[in-house]
């Protein structure tokens, strides 16, 4: 079926050949690339900082393959009895064994079994599709593999193969919004390299807190602070237009347009939502996940208050404390099955449930083995995506087989099935991007067969 966008493609296409006035052809390019049909989406990127271990959270039952998993897994192992199974409808036709979830994630199983949430097996950084031969061999491996820093930039970057100078979100922002939105790329977790290298910076909320709904509270006051460093700091404020230090210029320009934003966003809470189950949960540091994800919906229940038309938007939130050398994840798990669910509570509460697609990333997998007490840096992962746009109910991509000397695996590590850029572009189509565009967020997308991985429905 044609779209209005293949329509200015194609009538882009016939001016180019045809008129001398370039201008209008410009003017076109930035129609099409701006023309954001339908209903308004946004997409929340929740960034498990530290490399999750998805082998504890997502655990085959059959007895056999649960043996195996047990055998290979031992000290750090589930119990099969502290699982709670589901079945999936296996649409893909690639994984019929059964799973279950361990026990403390009994929201995120109850999406999955009521259709809003979907397990993606088995993806990871990948310069392009490898054998377990080619990695034996050291062909095509990513750089720097087992490093947080590395691996983490590469999932941001949304490139495996080169570095990129803008994050995918970034690069996303300037596709769907030629004139720049200041309000595309919105964080409640930190400054990142996902939403960098725009023609406009990401809009950070520096405090993911539920009260007093003021811009002040969040970050944004018209002091700089207290006591000498805050004069000079005010100073600089007040005279950045008279500087002739280009540096200081402009790095007095973006704070002071920062602090205009307070007085164009001043009203941004009149009439916000309040909401319940959000908790600090447990083993944290910085702000918790289920304070930022509050804070999102917050901000999603007064998105219309937002200057102008915002069809689209991406959020940044970031869960840390997944490195578990020391002990296993089950913690985290149970607190992000919490968060998540207390998340989609609260979309369904502003009606927008089918508009938002929540998505899991980490660095990388962890480790099939123990060393003793936890497990070390993997590769290949499992993520989770939740949304009513979902295809809910079913694990998309192939599983790998957790066992010794699994077909799977390099020593004990897994080997991705499937791309991050294929798992992320599914999520940027949905979003609205074309498959030029994808090719333009993802540069390194096209080493890959597939492009779609089907869990988003065609909405």
């Amino acid at each position: 079926m044609k779209t209005r966008r293949d329509f200015l493609k194609k009538s882009i296409s016939s001016i180019a050949a045809i008129s001398p006035l370039m201008g209008l052809l410009s003017s076109l390019e930035k129609l099409e690339a701006a023309d954001i049909n339908g209903d308004y989406k946004a997409i929340v990127c929740v960034l498990l900082e530290g490399g999750c271990d998805s082998f504890n959270m997502v655990v085959p039952t059959n007895s056999s393959a649960y043996a195996d998993y047990k055998t290979i897994r031992g000290d750090i192992a589930v119990n099969q009895s502290d699982l709670i199974s589901f079945t999936h409808t296996n649409e893909n036709g690639l994984n019929s064994k059964s799973y279950g979830m361990r026990n403390n994630m009994s929201q995120m199983s109850q999406l999955f079994n009521d259709k809003k949430l979907s397990i993606i097996g088995n993806i990871g950084t990948l310069i392009k599709p490898v054998t377990k031969t080619d990695v034996l061999n050291g062909i095509n491996l990513p750089s720097q593999l087992f490093s947080h820093n590395t691996q983490r930039a590469q999932w941001m970057m949304g490139n495996a193969k080169d570095i990129e100078v803008s994050g995918w979100a970034g690069r996303a922002a300037d596709t769907f919004y030629p004139t720049p939105n200041p309000y595309f790329n919105i964080t409640v977790g930190g400054n990142n390299i996902m939403q960098s290298g725009a023609n406009i910076e990401s809009f950070e909320f520096k405090k993911a807190s539920i009260s007093p709904n003021t811009m002040k509270y969040y970050g944004f006051g018209p002091k700089s602070g207290g006591g000498q460093l805050g004069a000079v700091y005010q100073d600089i404020y007040e005279k950045h237009e008279n500087s002739n230090h280009k540096l200081l210029s402009t790095f007095s320009q973006r704070r002071v347009e920062n602090l205009n934003q307070q007085i164009t966003l001043a009203n941004l809470f009149n009439g916000v939502e309040s909401f319940t189950g959000f908790t600090n949960g447990v083993h944290e540091t910085g702000v918790s996940l289920g304070k930022q994800l509050e804070l999102v919906a917050k901000i999603l229940s007064v998105k219309d208050n937002f200057p102008g038309t915002r069809k689209r938007q991406i959020f940044f939130v970031n869960h840390h404390g997944w490195d578990t050398h020391n002990g296993d994840n089950e913690h985290q798990s149970g607190y992000l099955s919490d968060s998540l669910g207390a998340f989609n509570t609260a979309l369904e509460k502003i009606g927008i449930e089918n508009n938002v697609t929540t998505f899991t990333i980490s660095d990388f997998g962890r480790s099939l083995t123990s060393n003793g007490a936890g497990t070390d840096h993997g590769w290949g992962n499992h993520a989770f995506v939740m949304g009513g746009a979902v295809k809910g109910g079913d694990i998309f991509g192939k599983m790998p087989e957790i066992k010794k000397d699994s077909p799977d695996a390099w020593s004990d590590r897994m080997i991705p099935s499937s791309s991050m850029e294929s798992y992320l572009a599914t999520i940027v189509k949905w979003f609205g991007a074309s498959e030029s565009e994808l090719d333009t967020i993802f540069p390194n997308l096209k080493a890959f067969s597939q492009r779609d991985m089907g869990f988003m429905k065609n909405t």
